[in-house]
């Protein structure tokens, strides 16, 4: 992939899969580093750079506002006399080039270049694979190379790689077999012994570096430290370390579990050392996970949200071992922590499938058991398992609550709709049928409990559960208005549904139950009757909803298309099938509402998802992009808006890294920051690029 020379000044998120955990950089002036059990990008100086023998430092920009300062002073009470040069200096911004790939990430800036793999593709079963697999395949680390080109010097260069926060040397706990830097026993970083690498310790740490005049001390008191790299003059050498985190005990409350590689791994310095062992597969593995994007013949644009949101996504991975010794995995919802929040399950559902349909199975079966409830009209599911790791109460979210008729109430009805969808994309993409057949009597009591939720007979939604009390129903589209956000006949949970019956009518195809297959394929025709019956043929589109007069236009009337494309029911959503008449009117809504000042903002050019608010999603406009360009053919002129999503995302207004909901004209953050949903754009390389272990129907 080619730099993106336009889009230098963004956090990126390079999440250590199954870990809860990552490191972040690239905001300039922001400082970065490890996260732990959480998102939020830290404050901490990153030193990364070199010096020149002589001369004063050069470094990436990736240390925190505010003053660097000696930390010995803490403990003698004294102030520098005057104002000390600084060892140092900064690239500026039109030296520094940047590119990111799916497996990896690189910085380039003068002498020297940085490349950051996190991302290693495919991870195995642990229900199949053996012990020596599960250790290379969930080792919590990623890998920088760093490469220092002196070929045109006479005298020595000195690289450095450091950060605050670290307090110990690897030396010491290894017999010298590792070089590196520690904070306690939580994360380090390191890279095997070798002459040319020094461990650096000091309360000035880019002093101890850049103008030492003897062998550097380690000072044990110090908190900040990083590792010097000495290359000689008319040489050029990359050096290879590892950043890994480890945390043991128990990590959840109310249900405890601990990480799952701690079951694998006995300390940091074990994560470590194993890192480095696989430094030659997993550079492999990054660089595959590289080529697979490279070759996918999309946009630069449409690639670097993909790589981005990949690193995203797995920041918010958790794979857990509970006391019965089962593995649970968890996708937690970026900066809001809640636990495999279900909105968020169907849609990265996708991206599962792709590298690790296991934990599907996984996500399904932990919200029966412990997020499932029975209510007035039959099965229903939870809005989340928890937050910040700790588990919810069996039978309830953390999110939802009684008597509200928006944000933080019920979203029955749609969950269920969710559990549903992402059981069917799991069966039909994996083949699992022995799974299918013992999950036979809950879809059975899924498929009732959505018909007992239509009262009137014509397929809609138009029942709130009795958990509501006095409020109603909310959909996923929560702090959107009520063109979205409410959930009784509403246009974008109508055609949701159409998907989720003509999914289960496939389903119950498979498991060779003929009433119910014929029993979901006519709800899906009573909702095409009914929502086609809404169609104002004097302005050409379709009421978000469908009482109280509302007028709104809104994009995700399409959204549930893209399920039965995906979970073998594909006729159903030929544009020359038996549908065509209810395909072909939602095609014509779409192309009245894709236009500017309704769906299309009039200032930005960007997709707004409901033409009265502003507050528009990125990861629902990738859905419902793929849905616009490979089910219904609109024409690119109206679909292809990556180069606006990507301003609003990396532009201007970029302060948060990977942000879900923004404002449509000018792309401010609006809440859902640093979120993993975001990984829906995989649907562009699913339209595009062969993934042969998923059964995918052909594209048109």
């Amino acid at each position: 992939m080619t730099d993106q020379p336009a889009y230098q000044d963004y956090y990126s998120q390079h999440g250590i899969w199954g870990a809860y955990a990552s490191f972040v950089l690239g905001k300039q002036g922001k400082g970065g580093g490890f996260c732990l059990a959480g998102v939020k990008p830290l404050a901490h100086h990153l030193y990364i750079g070199y010096a020149q023998d002589g001369q004063p430092g050069k470094l990436l920009p990736f240390m925190s506002e505010g003053e660097h300062f000696d930390g010995s002073t803490a403990f003698t009470a004294k102030k520098e006399a005057g104002e000390a040069q600084k060892p140092y200096s900064f690239f500026a911004f039109d030296e520094i080039s940047r590119s990111v790939r799916l497996g990896s990430e690189t910085f380039r800036a003068q002498k020297m270049s940085m490349v950051i793999s996190s991302f290693f593709g495919a991870k195995s079963d642990p229900h199949q694979a053996s012990i020596a697999t599960l250790r290379d395949d969930f080792c919590p680390t990623l890998m920088i190379s760093l490469t220092f080109d002196n070929t045109k010097e006479q005298s020595p260069l000195h690289g450095f790689f450091g950060m605050q926060s670290v307090m110990r040397v690897l030396s010491d706990s290894t017999d010298g077999r590792l070089l590196g830097l520690a904070c306690g026993t939580g994360y380090g970083f390191a890279t095997l012994a070798d002459d040319a690498v020094s461990e650096i310790l000091d309360w000035d740490c880019l002093a101890a570096a850049f103008t030492r005049q003897q062998s550097p001390v380690i000072k044990r008191l110090s908190e900040e430290g990083g590792l010097l790299f000495e290359v000689a003059p008319r040489t050029k050498r990359t050096f290879t370390l590892v950043l890994g985190v480890y945390e043991s005990g128990v990590v959840t409350s109310l249900l405890a579990t601990q990480r799952y590689y701690a079951s694998l791994f006995c300390d940091l310095e074990d994560v470590l050392e194993h890192g480095l062992s696989l430094l030659r597969k997993r550079q492999r593995q990054a660089q595959e996970m590289d080529q697979l994007l490279d070759e996918c013949p999309l946009s630069s644009d449409q690639k670097l949200l993909i790589a981005n949101a990949a690193h995203a996504y797995n920041a918010s991975t958790e794979l857990l071992l509970d006391n019965l010794g089962r593995p649970l995995f968890i996708v937690n919802e970026g900066e809001y922590r809640m636990m495999n929040t279900l909105d968020l399950v169907v849609d990265q559902a996708f991206w599962e499938l792709a590298f690790s349909s296991w934990t599907l199975r996984l996500e399904l079966e932990f919200l029966l058991e412990r997020s499932s409830y029975t209510d007035s009209q039959g099965l229903a599911f939870c809005h989340d398992q928890g937050v910040a790791d700790s588990f919810s109460v069996k039978g309830y979210s953390v999110y939802e609550l009684p008597n509200l008729v928006d944000c933080f109430s019920y979203m029955s009805y749609e969950e269920t709709l969710n559990w549903a969808l992402t059981a069917c994309l799991y069966v039909h993409n994996t083949g699992d049928l022995l799974w299918a057949k013992e999950m036979r009597m809950t879809f059975a009591r899924i498929l009732s409990s959505l018909i007992a939720r239509d009262q009137n007979g014509d397929g809609i939604m138009d029942c709130d559960s009795s958990r509501c009390e006095e409020g109603s129903e909310i959909t996923t589209y929560d702090s959107l208005d009520v063109s979205l956000g409410q959930a009784r006949n509403n246009l974008y949970l109508a055609v949701k549904a159409w998907g989720t019956f003509h999914s289960l009518a496939s389903l119950f195809a498979k498991l060779d139950d003929r009433a119910k297959c014929e029993a979901a394929t006519s709800m899906a025709d009573t909702i095409a009757t009914t929502v086609c019956s809404y169609f104002l043929e004097d302005e050409q589109y379709i009421p978000a909803v469908f009482e109280s007069g509302n007028r709104s236009m809104i994009i995700p009337a399409v959204e549930g298309l893209v399920y039965p494309y995906f979970c073998g029911a594909a006729q159903e959503v030929d544009l020359q099938g038996r549908n065509q008449h209810f395909l072909s009117t939602l095609r014509l809504h779409l192309m009245t509402v894709l236009k500017e000042g309704r769906c299309i903002d009039a200032v930005s050019g960007g997709w707004k998802l409901s033409s009265t608010s502003n507050n528009t999603w990125l990861s629902k406009i990738f859905l419902n992009q793929f849905v616009a360009s490979n089910l219904l053919g609109i024409d690119d002129h109206l679909v292809r808006r990556e180069q606006q999503h990507c301003h609003w995302l990396f532009g201007t207004h970029s302060i948060h890294g990977m942000t879900d909901q923004v404002d449509s004209t000018s792309g401010k953050d609006l809440g859902s920051r640093l979120y993993p949903r975001l990984v829906t754009s995989i649907l562009w390389m699913l339209g595009s690029c062969a993934f042969s272990h998923l059964s995918l129907p052909k594209g048109r």
